[in-house]
């Protein structure tokens, strides 16, 4: 049954062309009616009070993880890492104090050299260990200086980098809400990057049909545009653990391949077992036709 059930989804898969439902009972008869949603949706934002200074992608643009999509004012932000960068590249000070070790450390063996040889006290001997002591602290502090230098330069980098809002995933730009030289406020939107291959169905099933029911078990799934219909290559991706006391349904997430971007938000019909009557000879012909293609 399960291998009939995923033969069907691979013919479907490759056929996903527009059919016409002239010769085909009503859509409604095929499953459970829910919507196609985006399988990742992410509205974005500045943290900050900002104004926009450009614009790097149009609506419906296809992007990919960490594009640039929307830069803010960074001037400021870019002059304080450029800054914090000659400093925390500067090794100067920590060359001074090194110099300065290596004269104590110096002093220190000839005043032993002087003191065993009875040109010297031991009051110059301790004076000049503990100012070889001093130097070598004040080192470890121009070194332990420095690593702050370099840390709070990585804490600059991050707020610059804040500046832009990048695409989280591959998808496509539903929407850039923002122009060169807005104003925006914390948190306003300012681009919406969805995708949409695949898609992400949520079906209200009636909680007794879902009890045998797991995720990776295949599912069928219908879509209409207009007066077409296209069968969709679909999977069980999820199954809420409670179920509505008022409606007696339950929560069935089903992910539907989409190759060639059909839009979210269309009409869908979802279905979990092996259809039957008219849509079983669709599917069938379907069968006939990828067996031809292949041989």
């Amino acid at each position: 049954m399960k291998r009939l059930a995923v033969a069907f989804l691979v013919a479907f898969g490759a056929h996903a062309q527009p059919m016409s439902n002239e010769d085909l009972p009503p859509a409604e008869t095929f499953g459970i009616k829910a919507v196609t949603r985006p399988s990742q949706d992410a509205v974005m934002g500045f943290s900050f009070p900002t104004s926009v200074m450009e614009r790097m992608v149009l609506d419906g643009e296809a992007v990919i993880m960490g594009q640039p999509l929307v830069r803010a004012d960074d001037r400021e932000a870019k002059a304080a890492v450029v800054l914090q960068t000659i400093r925390a590249e500067s090794t100067l000070d920590v060359e001074a104090e090194r110099k300065a070790l290596e004269l104590a450390e110096l002093e220190l063996e000839a005043t032993k050299q002087a003191t065993e040889g009875g040109g010297g006290s031991q009051f110059e001997l301790q004076r000049s260990q503990l100012a070889a002591d001093t130097a070598k602290l004040r080192l470890d502090a121009s070194q332990q200086r420095l690593q702050e230098q370099q840390v709070q330069l990585e804490q600059l980098q991050a707020r610059l980098d804040k500046h832009t809002v990048s695409a989280p995933f591959d998808g496509i730009v539903e929407s850039v809400l923002v122009a060169v030289g807005d104003s925006v406020r914390e948190s306003d939107p300012v681009v919406r990057v969805v995708s949409v291959d695949p898609l992400w169905i949520d079906v209200a099933t009636p909680t007794e049909a879902t009890m045998g029911l797991e995720d990776g078990d295949p599912a069928w799934c219908l879509v209409r545009i207009g007066d077409d219909v296209r069968l969709l290559d679909a999977t069980i991706v999820g199954i809420s653990p409670v179920a509505d006391s008022v409606t007696g349904a339950r929560r069935v997430r089903v992910e539907a391949s989409n190759p060639r971007g059909l839009p979210a938000g269309l009409t869908a019909f979802v279905r979990f077992g092996e259809p039957d009557g008219a849509w079983a000879e669709l599917a069938a012909d379907a069968s006939g036709d990828e067996t031809s293609a292949g041989g």
